[in-house]
């Protein structure tokens, strides 16, 4: 049997303050029993006995009263300690001690001869005896000692009332008492182990609670350190390829030396790594959020085609798409962006791990379940079947285990993975190792609408400068660029100059940008960076210098892949080049956003 030592100090409190809690049912169960036997045995015993009697069961009644008082009153305290619960330890074994002597005497209310009488004090007794081993479970120690003085003093009055039946009376009192201390004793074990279980759920639901709160904070911790990391890595990333395409331009005999070409192919490199890790972080961490809009579907297949088409070119593999007539003209509601930069990451990887054969890009309805699917088909290595859960992980590549960099990084699939989970866009691979796979993605049909009549816009048809003719196209074009970063202008300034570019800087600040360009210069396209010093970010920036320069063509250049950036850039009108940017691209972009922009005034 346990004592009190054995017990932690949060169980005796909670003991004690179960027992304590019960103790106004106890009180009024004292009080109106002890009326009903006093009343009952008024008309055989003594009245001066039952007199005698109830006076002391009522002052045991007030005694228990106080000590309900008291140990609310200590209870309220904080810090109460096991010094305390010690001492109202031993004040509640005096009290049902008292208590038990005062049951107990309920045995001098025996009449001899009085059947009914001694019948009702022994029903009595046996009631009181049942009830205690029942509330005074939190103290098994007190339970004992007042049954066991309440039972002596009891049988001490057996036999003048009973006579020759005495000895089978007590018999059956032994019996009974036997019973209940062993009820008590269960009922005891049970509630210190319900105690124990529920102080241990409430510690781990604690450890729980202060875990997830750790949790959300190293996920914002997070957060913001990609939001800075995003932008502060990939300043110097941004300025290596344009330096290095600069010295290209600007000192035409090493423009193919290996030497520089190897530079060129490792900043590439480190580019495109922290842009698949940057995405991937994202994606995994929550920070990404869908932007959910409505567009043509087929115009985001051909971006995707037009930007995978240059690869599959040099390795004089065919690159084909096919439109189902049920499909044409469908409009998808979902994140645009994101499922862009699936699609591609898919066709990437089929052009990548093909060496012979097509790739082929479907979009058809899908059978047996509502929606379409949009689907990449490749005759490359394929995939075994043991693999094919595994290649969506990060960093796996089953046909890449020398980690040769050419064949990608290994984060391509694990980003469309997340992506299809982000959008609700079912994703399932089947593949044939040797013969070509299938990337399916399933559009589910409450997505998916339908143009009712074709849109007859004219488009202008997009320039595409050829590299070789950059600077005949470029020269003499008035740029103006914002950007904090000295190593970015000077990178811009070397590059943009060697294209022949009139090219101004400001680092931050409206005034400073209208300062720059004066009042007989005015700019035909802005480069403005997101990140800027001062109230206002690229994206406000812009928004002011459209006002200042209304013919001037905004683009917006950041390091942060943060979507909500992209989705506020674009709502407002603005392209988005995402740092570091290749000199081909921004070439490219330059060339088609200024003839397409005289294009419109002509």
């Amino acid at each position: 049997m346990k004592v009190l030592s054995d017990y932690d100090p949060a169980v005796e409190r909670e003991l004690f303050t179960l027992g304590y809690r019960n103790l106004p049912v106890h009180l009024v169960g004292h009080t109106g029993l002890s009326l009903l036997v006093a009343a009952g045995t008024s008309f055989a015993a003594p009245q001066s006995r039952v007199a005698s009697w109830l006076t002391f069961m009522l002052g045991m009644t007030v005694v228990f009263g106080l000590g309900v008082w008291g140990f609310r009153q200590r209870a309220n305290l904080p810090g109460i300690n096991i010094t305390v619960l010690r001492q109202w330890k031993a004040a509640h074994l005096w009290m049902v001690t008292l208590t038990g002597l005062g049951w107990g005497s309920i045995g001098f209310l025996f009449v001899p001869g009085a059947q009914v009488n001694n019948l009702m004090v022994m029903t009595s007794f046996a009631g009181a005896l049942a009830y205690s081993a029942v509330s005074n479970a939190h103290d098994l120690r007190g339970f004992i000692v007042s049954v066991t003085l309440a039972s002596i003093v009891l049988w001490s009055q057996i036999p003048a009332a009973f006579g020759d039946q005495s000895l089978v009376v007590i018999g059956m009192c032994l019996l009974y008492l036997s019973v209940m201390a062993w009820v008590a004793y269960n009922a005891h074990l049970t509630l210190i182990e319900s105690i124990q279980l529920r102080l241990a759920n409430e510690l781990l639901a604690r450890k729980n609670a202060e875990n997830a709160t750790r949790a959300e904070q190293a996920n914002r911790d997070k957060s913001e350190f990609l939001a800075a990391a995003s932008h502060d890595l990939r300043q110097p990333v941004h300025a290596l390829l344009l330096l290095i395409e600069a010295y290209r331009q600007q000192v035409p005999t090493a423009a193919n030396h290996p030497l520089i070409l190897n530079i060129a192919t490792a900043g590439q490199s480190i580019g495109t790594l922290f842009n698949a890790l940057m995405e991937l972080s994202r994606l995994e961490s929550g920070m990404e959020q869908p932007v959910k809009a409505s567009f043509e579907l087929s115009e985001s297949i051909n971006r995707v085609l037009a930007r995978s088409r240059p690869e599959a070119e040099r390795k004089n593999l065919p690159l084909r798409s096919h439109v189902s007539v049920h499909a044409k003209r469908l409009m998808l509601l979902t994140d645009k962006l994101l499922l862009e930069r699936m699609l591609g990451n898919l066709l990437s990887n089929a052009v990548r791990y093909t060496m012979s054969g097509a790739v082929l890009l479907t979009l058809r309805p899908s059978h047996g379940v509502a929606g379409y699917w949009l689907e990449v088909w490749d005759t490359g290595l394929g995939i075994a079947e043991g693999d094919q859960a595994r290649i969506f992980d990060p960093y796996v590549q089953v046909a890449n285990r020398e980690r040769d960099r050419t064949k990608g990084l290994g984060l391509g699939l694990a980003i469309v993975r997340h992506a299809s989970e982000l959008l609700g866009i079912g994703l399932t691979l089947r593949s044939q190792l040797g013969r070509g796979s299938c990337f399916r993605l399933h559009l589910p049909a409450d997505l998916c609408t339908h143009v009712p009549e074709p849109q007859a816009i004219q488009k202008a048809s997009r320039l595409l400068p050829d590299s070789l003719h950059i600077a005949n196209q470029l020269y003499g074009r008035r740029i103006l660029l914002v950007d904090d970063d000295p190593m970015i202008q000077r990178a811009m300034q070397a590059l943009l100059g060697s294209w022949g570019i009139d090219l101004r800087s400001a680092t931050t600040g409206d005034a400073s940008a209208v300062q720059v360009c004066g009042t007989d210069w005015q700019p035909e396209c802005v480069l403005c960076d997101f990140r800027l010093p001062g109230a206002m970010d690229g994206i406000e920036m812009l928004d002011y210098l459209q006002d200042c320069y209304p013919q001037a063509v905004g683009i917006l250049q950041t390091g942060e892949l943060v979507q909500m950036v992209q989705a506020r850039a674009e709502e407002a009108g603005y392209m988005v080049m995402f740092k570091p940017v290749d000199a081909s691209v921004l070439a490219a972009t330059l060339c088609s956003v200024l003839n397409r922009k005289e294009l419109v005034h002509t």
